[in-house]
């Protein structure tokens, strides 16, 4: 997965979390993402 496309995901993880969503809830939502890339989107947290 490219860079842009992490941050972008990271972007929409942020806000959902803004919200009040969980972490674990909103990473369900993305069922391709490796566990490598869930760790770098979770970094970029």
């Amino acid at each position: 997965m490219s860079n842009a496309a992490k941050n972008i995901i990271a972007r929409v993880v942020k806000n959902r979390l803004a919200t009040g969503e969980k972490l674990k809830d909103v990473m369900k939502l993305y069922p391709k993402l490796t566990a490598e890339e869930i760790k770098e989107i979770k970094a970029i947290l």
